[in-house]
C-alpha cells in the first residue's frame, strides 16, 4: 500500500541493516562530551586501509587511526558524504556525496583537494569498495532497463564504466586476483526488520568472471519449504592463515554478526557474538574488519579474535547542533483556524503555534518549548485562549522518565504566560479537540475511537467523562460541531464495515446520543444555524452514472460523480417553515420562511452579534437559541434545492450556506461557493477559486480562507474577510485581508527537536501499529535502549538511522524511516538525460540504444526519438561545445531539464550510411523520466518476447506499482490484448499501492453469453459480460514484489484466476496510512492494518506469497537478457491452451422461439 512512499523512500533512507551498541556501551553513551570539550559522535559507514579509518559523522567524512582518538574532518559540505571506500593504496577516497543536490559518486585525495564526480545518473548509487585494479565498485539501477540493481566498476581516472555481468546485486567485492565476484543477491534495501525471513532475504553468491558459467550460491540453499538460516550479506574476501576466505554479515543467530567461510562456502566460523544489537556497516583490510555497532566503531582481527571498541572523539564546531532558523517554515504548514471574532488566525506550523492578524499586526508566537510539538490548535470560545494537543514534558524531566503524552494544553492567545495542562492520563494518541461556544466544555477524541468531555472552569479543568458511542466503527468520531447553546453537539462516525459516515447528536445534560442519519448513505459536514433552528449537512445520495451503459471501449463500470447534496434537519417540531420552501398561499406576504429567534433578531437589529462568553452573557445567548427537540428529529428532514456536486466543508451564518466544491479533474481543485438561504430560487455563487480550506468565525461574521500554495515550499495565501455573498474586489481592500506570515522564521534547537522527533516517532508507532502488543516487544524498554544514544546524534540523518534500529525491533515490513528537514547545500542542479544509452567514441558519444515507448503516443517518446536521431549515430557537439574530450555526456546536460539544447549529429562512418552532419534541438528530461523510459523499454522487450515465443497468442502487461497511474496502465494494456488467448501480468518489482481490488474485479468478470449481430456480414460476436477476458492468465512475481503487489498476487491465487510463477515475494502484508508524520515531515512508518483469511491465518506478512511454479531468474542469464520466469509463463500457458483449448463461440442456427 502507498507505493509512492514505500520504495521511493529508498533514496532518502539509511540502509537496510539495523543495529545498536552493546548494553554496556549504551549505558556509557548518555554523556557524549569529553572533559576537553570534544564529543562522541554517531559513527557510520567505516572504511579501513592500512592504519587509517574513514567514517561518516555529522554528515561529513572523518579520518582516525586504528587506536581511535580525536578524528580529523575531511569534508565540510552541508550535504551528506557517506559510504566511503579507501583505494587499494590508501591514498584516495571514493564516496557518495550530494555537492550539487543529487547523490552521486565522487573521489577525493585523502590528503584533501577538490572532489571529482564519477557518476551522473541521478539514481542514488552506492559505493562498496574497489577492484584490485583500483576501479570503484558501485551499485546503481541497470542502465539497460531491467528493474534490478547492477554492479559497475568505474575507472576513477577516465570515468570509463564496465558492467559486472550479474543482475540483482545489492553489493559486491572481487577476489584478490580479480577473477571471482562475490555479491549479495536481494536483501532489504529500505525496510528495517529484525530477523527478516521473507522472500527477499539476502543471499551470498559467487561468479567466476573468466568464463560464461552462471553464478552460484556461495552458501548452501535450503530445500523448498525449509526455513532459511538467515540473511547473508556484505561479502569481504581476505586471505588468512586458513587460505582465502570470505567474511560477511549474517543474522543467522538472530542479530547481524560477523562470520566467514572458505572460498567454496564451507567451514563456517562466527567471529562476533553481539546480542540484541546488529552490526550495520563493515569494511575489511587484510584480516582486520572495522564495523559500526550502535553509535560506535569497533575493530576485530579475524585471526586473533581481538575485538575492541574504538574510543573516537570529534572536534570542530558541531555546526549541525547550533540553534538554527527555519527560513521557510511555510513548507511545514499544518493548518489555520479563525478566532471567534474573525480578527485573527491561529497558525499551526512545524509544531509551533502563533496568532496573527492582517496587515502589520504583531504575530504572537505561543510559548511552545523547543522539545515539544503542538498540533491541531483551536481558539477557545472568547478568543483569549488557544487549546492545542502538545507533548510538553513536565519540568524538570526525571532521568529515565517515559516521554510526555499528547495532552490538551491551554495557551494565552497573545503569547503571554505559561501554558496550562487541561487533560491528563493519555495512553493513546489524542486526535482532535472541540471547545464549546460557552467555554464550559471541551470535547476530544483519540486514536482508539473514544470521545470524551472535559469540563472547563475559571480555575482550570474539571472532570472528564467518556461519551458512550453506539456500535463499532472503523474510525474515531470526527467533524464535531457544537450547537449554538452548547447543550449538544453533532459528530460523524463511520460504520465498522461500510465505513459510511453517519451523523450522531449527543445531548450533554441528558448524556444521550441519538443517530440522525442511517448507514444507508454517507453523511458529513454538519453545520448549525446560529439561531439553533436548523442543522445542515452533506450527504452522498445522488447517483447518476457518467457511463450510460456497459458498452464502449475500456468501460470499467459505472462512475458516480457529483454525489453530494445538502440536507437540513429541523431542530424543533413546531419550528418555522423550511427556508428554501417556495412561498405559497399558506405563507403570508412578506413573512419569512424561518424567522430568527426574538433575541437573535433584536441583536441583529442592534447590529451586534450574540455573545459567546460564559456567565450572564452565555445565559443570554442560550435564551436566544431555540431549544432542541430530540423526539422525531431524524424524520424532520429537508433537501436544499441545489444541484448535486462534489461538496465538502459546509458552514452557515444563517443567511448563506458556504461550502467547498471540487471539480471533476484529476487534481480535484476546490472552490468556495455560497448559496443564499431563501425561497426565491437562489443560485450558488463563486466566492473564491483555488481554496484549500476555510472556516467561518464563531460570530458568523468573518471568514478565514487558505488558498492553494504555488508549491509545497511556498506560503499559502491566508485571508481574513467579511462573510458575504462575494469577497471584496478592490485591490486595496483585498490587501488588507492578507494575513502576513510569509516572513515568519522559526528558531529551532536541533538537539531538543531531535529528542521530540524520537519520542514522537516511538509514541506514534505504539499508537498506530496494528498489534497493540507490538509483536511481543517490550516497547518502553526498546525506547530506553535507543534513547541512550540520542546524545551521540549530530545531524538529522543519524537520528533517522537510530529510529531505524528502534523500529526494526518490532519485526514488520512497511518500516521505512526517512529523515525530514535535513541540511541542504546551496546548489540543487537537476540531472538530465536524452532517453538513450551511449558509448564514448573519439568524436563524441555514439547512440547505442534508444528507449522505446508507445509509438502511438508520440509525446511519450524520449528526446532523441522525437528529434529523429537513430541508433549508431554520433552526437559530436552540445550547444556548440565539442564532445570529443568530454568523459560523460550528462555532465553537460546538468541543469538543462526542459530547456532547448542544440546537438550536432552525424552518421557513424563505419556503418557506411549516407547523410550529412545535421543539427537537432531537443528538450532533455529529468532523471525520473529517464528511468521510467528505460524501464518502459525493458517492458516493451518483454511484450515482444512473449509475442515472438507464442506466435502472438500470449499477451503481456506489467504493473510497476498499484496506484492510480498503474490503473491507467492496466486499462491501456489489458483491453488492448483482449483477443489474446493467454495473458501474462507481470508484478515483479511492483512497489505496491492500493488498487488490487480494481484489477481483480476486472479479472473476475466472466463471459457467459454472446451477441451475434446480423450485419455487417461476417460481424464478430461479442460477449456478455462486455470486454471480459476469456483466456488463461499467469502472474509473474519475485522477491521484489511488495505490499499491494503481493496482495494482488495472493488474491489472484486464492480466487483461482490463474497461475503464479516466479519466486516468493517480499512479505509486506500489513497496510498503512502514513498518518504518523513527524513535525519536520520525516516519518518512521507504522504497519497499521493486517490482513487475514477466513481460514484463520494472517496473510503475507513476514513470509510473502508463494508461487504455484517456482522459477528463478539466474543473475548472469538475467544480465545477458534472459528471462526464465517469462519464458516459463509462456510455456505454461501454451501447454494449458494445448491441453484445454479455448472454445470459440459459434452462433446457433436461427429458429422461431
Amino acid at each position: 500500500m502507498h507505493s509512492l512512499l514505500t520504495r521511493c523512500l529508498a533514496a532518502a533512507l539509511l540502509g537496510a541493516a539495523v543495529a545498536g551498541p552493546t548494553a554496556a556501551l549504551a549505558q556509557t553513551a548518555t554523556q557524549s562530551a569529553t572533559p576537553t570539550g570534544e564529543r562522541e559522535g554517531f559513527y557510520r559507514f567505516p572504511t579501513l586501509r592500512g592504519q587509517t579509518i574513514v567514517f561518516t559523522a555529522d554528515s561529513d567524512l572523518w579520518r582516525v587511526g586504528l587506536q581511535g582518538g580525536r578524528a580529523e574532518r575531511i569534508t565540510t559540505h552541508p550535504e551528506l558524504e557517506a559510504r566511503a571506500a579507501l583505494s587499494p593504496d590508501g591514498r584516495t577516497l571514493a564516496f557518495v556525496g550530494a555537492y550539487e543536490g543529487v547523490a552521486e559518486v565522487y573521489t577525493l585525495p585523502l590528503a584533501g583537494g577538490v572532489p571529482q564526480r564519477l557518476t551522473w545518473q541521478g539514481q542514488n548509487p552506492r559505493v562498496w569498495g574497489h577492484t584490485p585494479a583500483g576501479e570503484v565498485l558501485v551499485t546503481a539501477p541497470a542502465q539497460r532497463g531491467e528493474p534490478v540493481t547492477q554492479l559497475y566498476a568505474i575507472d576513477p581516472r577516465t570515468q570509463a564504466q564496465r558492467v559486472l555481468p550479474v543482475g540483482q546485486a545489492s553489493d559486491g567485492a572481487l577476489s584478490a586476483d580479480g577473477h571471482i565476484l562475490y555479491f549479495t543477491r536481494l536483501g532489504l534495501l529500505s525496510d528495517n526488520v529484525r530477523a527478516y525471513r521473507g522472500g527477499g532475504m539476502a543471499q551470498l553468491w559467487r561468479l567466476d568472471l573468466r568464463g560464461q558459467a552462471e553464478a552460484q550460491p556461495l552458501l548452501p540453499v535450503p530445500a523448498a519449504g525449509a526455513r532459511p538460516a538467515g540473511n547473508d550479506q556484505r561479502p569481504m574476501p581476505y586471505r588468512g592463515s586458513l587460505g582465502e576466505r570470505i567474511a560477511f554479515l549474517s543474522d543467522r543467530d538472530g542479530q547481524f554478526n560477523l562470520y566467514s567461510v572458505n572460498a567454496q562456502g564451507g567451514d563456517l566460523q562466527q567471529h562476533t557474538r553481539h546480542r540484541g544489537w546488529d552490526i550495520r556497516h563493515a569494511s575489511i583490510d587484510g584480516t582486520r574488519v572495522v564495523y559500526a555497532l550502535g553509535a560506535d566503531l569497533r575493530l576485530v582481527d579475524l585471526e586473533t579474535g581481538q575485538d575492541q571498541r574504538l574510543a573516537i572523539t570529534l572536534g570542530g564546531d558541531a555546526d549541525a547542533l547550533r540553534a538554527r532558523w527555519v527560513q521557510r517554515p511555510q513548507g511545514f504548514f499544518d493548518g489555520a483556524r479563525v478566532s471567534p471574532d474573525g480578527q485573527r488566525a491561529l497558525l499551526n506550523v512545524r509544531g509551533r503555534l502563533a496568532t496573527q492578524g492582517t496587515g502589520t499586526l504583531r504575530r504572537a508566537e505561543l510559548p511552545v518549548p523547543a522539545d515539544a510539538r503542538c498540533r491541531d490548535g483551536v481558539f477557545g470560545h472568547d478568543g483569549r485562549h488557544v487549546y492545542a494537543l502538545c507533548d510538553i514534558a513536565p519540568a524538570p524531566v526525571a532521568a529515565g522518565a517515559p516521554p510526555a503524552e499528547l495532552e490538551v494544553w491551554r495557551f494565552n492567545a497573545d503569547g503571554s504566560g505559561a501554558p496550562l495542562q487541561i487533560t491528563r492520563g493519555a495512553t493513546m494518541r489524542r486526535l482532535a479537540i472541540f471547545p464549546s461556544p460557552d467555554g464550559r466544555w471541551l470535547a476530544h477524541t483519540d486514536k482508539n475511537g473514544k470521545l470524551s468531555l472535559t469540563a472547563l472552569t475559571p480555575n482550570g479543568p474539571g472532570a472528564t467523562r467518556a461519551v458512550e458511542l453506539p456500535g463499532a466503527a472503523r474510525n474515531a468520531p470526527a467533524q464535531l460541531v457544537w450547537a449554538p447553546d452548547s447543550q449538544s453537539f453533532v459528530f460523524t462516525r463511520g460504520g465498522a464495515d461500510a465505513n459510511r459516515g453517519r451523523l450522531f447528536l449527543h445531548h450533554v445534560a441528558q448524556a444521550r446520543t441519538v443517530a440522525l442519519t442511517s448507514d444507508r448513505y454517507s453523511s458529513s459536514a454538519p453545520a448549525f444555524t446560529p439561531d439553533g433552528r436548523w442543522l445542515y449537512f452533506l450527504s452522498d445520495r445522488h447517483f447518476a452514472s457518467l457511463n450510460a451503459g456497459p458498452w464502449g471501449d475500456r468501460n470499467l463500470g459505472p462512475y458516480f460523480d457529483r454525489r453530494s447534496k445538502i440536507y437540513a434537519l429541523a431542530l424543533q417540531a413546531s419550528g418555522p417553515r423550511f427556508p428554501f420552501q417556495p412561498r405559497d398561499e399558506l405563507q403570508a406576504e412578506g413573512e419569512a420562511s424561518a424567522a430568527p429567534a426574538p433575541a437573535a433578531a433584536a441583536a441583529s437589529a442592534a447590529g451586534t452579534a450574540p455573545a459567546r462568553t460564559g456567565g450572564a452573557a452565555g445565559a443570554a445567548r442560550s435564551a436566544a437559541v431555540a431549544p432542541l427537540e430530540l423526539e422525531g428529529l431524524a424524520q424532520r428532514l429537508h433537501e436544499v434545492p441545489l444541484p448535486p456536486g462534489n461538496y465538502t466543508r459546509l458552514h452557515t451564518d444563517g443567511r448563506r450556506l458556504y461550502f467547498l466544491e471540487a471539480d471533476s479533474t484529476v487534481e480535484r481543485r476546490t472552490s468556495l461557493r455560497t448559496l443564499a438561504i431563501e425561497n426565491t430560487g437562489p443560485q450558488p455563487e463563486l466566492f473564491a477559486a483555488d481554496v484549500n480550506d476555510y472556516e467561518l468565525s464563531g460570530d458568523a461574521k468573518r471568514l478565514l480562507l487558505v488558498r492553494r500554495a504555488a508549491s509545497p515550499q511556498q506560503a499559502a495565501d491566508i485571508q481574513l474577510m467579511d462573510a458575504a455573498a462575494k469577497p471584496p474586489t478592490e485591490p486595496a481592500v483585498l490587501a488588507r485581508t492578507q494575513v502576513r506570515w510569509a516572513d515568519w522564521q522559526i528558531q529551532t534547537e536541533p538537539a531538543a527537536e531531535w529528542r521530540q522527533l524520537f519520542d514522537d516517532a516511538w509514541r506514534l508507532h505504539r499508537d498506530h501499529f496494528y498489534d497493540a502488543k507490538m509483536h511481543g516487544t517490550d516497547w518502553p524498554a526498546v525506547r530506553r535502549k535507543y534513547a541512550a544514544l540520542l546524545p551521540r546524534v549530530g545531524e538529522r540523518r543519524e537520528l533517522a538511522e537510530l529510529m531505524a534500529q528502534m523500529v526494526a525491533e518490532v519485526g514488520a515490513l512497511h518500516s521505512q524511516v526517512a529523515a525530514g528537514d535535513v541540511r541542504r547545500g546551496p546548489d540543487d542542479i537537476a540531472a538530465a538525460g536524452l532517453g538513450a544509452r551511449f558509448s564514448k567514441v573519439a568524436q563524441g558519444f555514439r547512440v547505442e540504444q534508444l528507449f522505446r515507448s508507445d509509438p502511438e503516443l508520440p509525446t511519450e517518446a524520449g528526446p532523441l526519438v522525437q528529434a529523429g536521431v537513430k541508433v549508431g549515430e554520433i552526437i559530436t557537439t552540445l550547444n556548440g561545445r565539442s564532445l570529443a574530450g568530454v568523459a560523460a555526456l550528462p555532465e553537460l546536460l546538468r541543469g538543462q531539464v526542459g530547456r532547448q539544447v542544440l546537438l550536432t549529429v552525424k552518421p557513424e562512418v563505419a556503418s557506411g550510411s549516407a547523410g550529412a552532419e545535421r543539427r537537432v534541438v531537443v528538450l532533455p528530461i529529468n532523471a525520473e523520466r529517464e528511468a521510467a523510459l528505460r524501464e518502459g523499454d525493458w517492458e516493451h522487450g518483454r511484450l515482444q518476447r512473449a509475442a515472438e515465443r507464442s506466435q502472438g497468442r500470449v499477451g503481456y502487461l506489467r504493473l510497476r506499482a498499484m496506484g492510480r497511474g498503474d490503473m491507467a496502465t492496466f486499462a491501456r494494456e489489458f483491453y488492448a490484448q483482449l483477443d489474446r488467448e493467454a495473458l501474462i501480468i507481470d508484478v515483479r518489482n511492483n512497489n505496491g499501492g492500493n488498487i488490487d481490488s480494481w484489477v481483480l474485479t476486472q479479472l473476475l468478470r466472466r463471459a457467459w453469453a454472446w451477441w451475434q449481430p446480423r450485419s455487417p456480414e461476417g460481424a464478430e460476436t461479442y460477449s456478455n459480460m462486455q470486454q471480459a477476458y476469456r483466456g488463461r492468465i499467469a502472474v509473474l512475481i519475485d522477491a521484489d514484489t511488495y505490499s499491494d503487489g503481493e496482495t494482488f498476487a495472493e488474491g489472484f491465487k486464492r480466487l483461482q484466476l490463474g497461475t503464479l510463477i516466479g519466486r516468493r515475494t517480499a512479505g509486506a502484508g500489513i497496510w498503512l496510512s502514513d498518518g504518523n508524520r513527524l513535525l519536520d515531515r520525516g516519518i518512521m512508518r507504522a504497519a497499521e492494518t493486517g490482513q487475514y483469511a477466513l481460514d484463520g491465518g494472517w496473510l503475507i506478512e513476514g513470509r510473502g506469497v508463494t508461487p504455484d511454479i517456482d522459477v528463478d531468474n539466474p543473475p548472469r542469464a538475467t544480465h545477458e537478457g534472459g528471462d526464465a520466469q517469462l519464458d516459463a509463463a509462456v510455456n505454461h500457458l501454451l501447454r494449458q491452451l494445448a491441453e484445454q483449448p479455448l472454445p470459440r463461440p459459434v452462433a446457433p442456427p436461427h429458429q422461431r422461439p
